[in-house]
């Protein structure tokens, strides 16, 4: 076997290029910057979500309370 096939079997991962899409989201701020801001609209529409729920569980033992 050549010299250079035996480097080569050694270090495969030296030919490894990452997809271009990879690098340049890696680089491009924006679209962080917009995905954070998605993430975070979305987890305080959750958060309001189980507010409203924990609110009604207890008007509902309110009421219940009273009923008895």
């Amino acid at each position: 076997m050549s010299e250079k096939k035996k480097k080569d079997l050694l270090h495969p991962e030296t030919f490894f290029l990452p997809p271009l899409k990879m690098i340049l989201t890696f680089f491009d701020k924006e679209a962080r910057q917009r995905e954070k801001e998605k993430n975070d609209a979305a987890g305080a529409a959750e958060n309001q979500e189980k507010a409203t729920e924990k609110d009604v569980e207890k008007l509902i033992e309110k009421l219940s309370e009273k009923d008895e």
